[in-house]
């Protein structure tokens, strides 16, 4: 199991580099910020003995080249980046040719290998690391748990084959490092895509009403979150939309034609991409008034919240996080109801990233510090409650956190994590 810790303390103080850089018209950050990337990331290879990353998922690419396109939509076509240790090298992007302009209008790298629409990448992406003195090299990927290759299986043999003297290992780790702390640039668009988040689950649940169907009100908070700034492509607004008891079994559900009904409760789960950065946190709506039952175990889980975020400050573990959630239902005498052995996980351009807040000696990552800088979601729950209120559903309050010097700052406060009590 991978020692956070260490690659975090490997990292810290990586001076940024002296970009050799295009002026990108519409890149979505300043050079700097990906000197800072880059330095980190270089840092932590050479500390692995790695000579270079060879960079194929969307998001790794675009965290550090700033390359954009929706074209990562159609598996046809890889788009790489060839990340270097030594600087001096630089970094190459290798795209289709369709994609040229979009590489030169937003991406700061300006060593690009073109290859033609219809060939296979795979001999490109060997002629550019022959070219850079890499082909004997040791190469990164992200062949580790939690990421996934943006190439096929026969494209990697053919690389592997194309490569025999090089040594491709994982590089899963070091990205998932390099990702953990985040820029103040980046937590800018953290919050921002948390208000816009937040906005649209007011309107949504203020719209809600009896017979408005899940994908109707699902409707209702996505054209709220794109009229104020919600990000299109390839990675559109993340939402769950769910509502009890007629679908009291579904977790992590799509929105569907299910009629809301007096009585039911509604969870939404998400939320807004802004520039990249998605939102993920949970509120809880009742049509018409709660059972005494309901009541309860929803403050139950405000109060296992409040615990998770008083817990949450430099220093601390995501498995103390997770035992100061936990024990608020054990202390209730509900904890056999806890749903799963994590109470959040780290967010960023992605919903789920690391560390994960979860059970001791058994969840990956939960034994990583929290430094400042991370952006986390805490969401302990409670469901399948026994007794003639079981089929009411989940309860769960999940809220947005960013990591201080001296605690944490809730993204997600500009709406009450109370249960919202729409009349009907």
């Amino acid at each position: 199991m991978t020692d956070f810790n260490s690659t975090l303390e490997t990292m810290r103080g990586a001076t940024p580099l002296a970009l050799r850089a295009d002026d990108a018209p519409y890149a979505e950050f300043p050079q700097a910020e990906y000197a800072d990337r880059y330095a980190r990331a270089a840092r932590l290879m050479e500390a692995a003995g790695l000579d270079a990353m060879l960079l194929t998922h969307e998001l790794n690419v675009r965290y550090f080249s700033g390359y954009l396109t929706i074209l990562w939509e159609s598996r046809f076509r890889s788009l790489m980046l060839l990340l270097p240790r030594d600087p001096a090298l630089g970094p190459t992007l290798i795209v289709p040719g369709q994609e040229t302009g979009n590489a030169v209008g937003t991406s700061w790298v300006p060593d690009r290998v073109i290859y033609p629409d219809q060939e296979n990448p795979v001999p490109y992406v060997v002629g550019a690391l022959r070219d850079k003195g890499l082909a004997t090299g040791r190469i990164g990927m992200e062949l580790g748990f939690g990421q996934r290759l943006g190439m096929t299986q026969e494209d990697y043999a053919a690389l592997r084959e194309g490569l025999p003297d090089a040594t491709i290992e994982s590089a899963t780790e070091l990205v998932q490092t390099v990702r953990m702390i985040k820029s103040p640039a980046e937590v800018a668009c953290i919050r921002r895509a948390c208000e816009i988040s937040q906005s649209a689950v007011r309107e949504g649940f203020s719209a809600l009403h009896d017979g408005m169907t899940e994908k109707e009100l699902a409707a209702t908070l996505g054209a709220a979150m794109y009229r104020d700034g919600a990000e299109l492509g390839s990675r559109p607004t993340f939402l769950t939309v769910s509502s009890y008891p007629g679908r009291a079994q579904m977790v992590n559900s799509l929105a569907s034609d299910h009629a809301i009904r007096s009585g039911d409760m509604v969870l939404l789960d998400g939320g807004a991409t802004y520039g990249g950065y998605a939102t993920d946190f949970i509120r809880q709506a009742m049509l018409g008034p709660p059972s005494d039952d309901q009541r309860r175990w929803f403050d139950l889980c405000i109060e296992a919240n409040d615990a998770c975020i008083d817990a949450v400050r430099p220093g601390a573990s995501g498995a103390d996080v997770y035992e100061a959630g936990i024990e608020v239902f054990e202390r209730a005498g509900l904890g056999k109801y806890n749903l799963i052995n994590i109470v959040g996980h780290s967010t960023g351009m992605e919903v789920h990233e690391l560390p994960w807040l979860g059970e001791r000696d058994v969840v990956y990552s939960s034994e990583t510090r929290l430094e400042p800088g991370m952006v986390l979601c805490v969401e302990p729950v409670i469901a399948g409650m026994d007794g003639p209120d079981w089929h009411a559903g989940i309860f769960i309050v999940e809220d947005k956190l960013l990591v201080t010097e001296t605690g944490c700052e809730v993204l997600t406060d500009a709406i009450s994590k109370d249960l919202w009590v729409q009349p009907v």
